[in-house]
This record gives structure tokens, sequence and C-alpha cells, in this order.
């Protein structure tokens, strides 16, 4: 679990273009803890930890997905 490792936040933030973040990220001496992955809610994500431990998800929007397609529920 990441609490016990002592993780108590985290960041998101979303980015024009992921793979370009992602490799300035990596030459700027950040851990890529996640690569990125495109998930089957429509993002493609990378997770990393910068120089002070802090991890940062970013984020960018692949496809305009159906929630009910990756088991979303509408609440109204």
């Amino acid at each position: 679990m990441e609490a016990a490792c002592g993780l108590n936040h985290s960041v998101m933030v979303r980015v024009a273009n992921l793979d370009d973040h992602c490799e300035r990220a990596t030459q700027c001496g950040a851990k890529i803890i996640n690569p990125p992955t495109v998930y089957p809610f429509g993002e493609r994500q990378y997770t990393a930890e910068d120089l002070g431990g802090h991890r940062w998800t970013f984020s960018q929007t692949v496809a305009d997905v159906d929630p009910v397609s990756w088991g979303g529920i509408l609440l109204e």
C-alpha cells in the first residue's frame, strides 16, 4: 500500500503531449514510477517521482469514452 511508504498526497496534471512530457521529466532526473499507459476510461497517464520525493501523475485525454463501457455509473 502506498501509505505504508509515507506517501500522503498526489498531484495530477493534464498535459498536451504525454510522451514528450515523460521524456523531458526523465531527462531532468524524475524517476518514472508507472510508465505511460492508456486506460479504458480514455486517458493516457504516467506517474513520476521528482527529486524531492513528490509523486506526480500526468494525464492526456486520448479518447472520449462512455463511462458505462468501463464500469462507470452515472449518479443523478
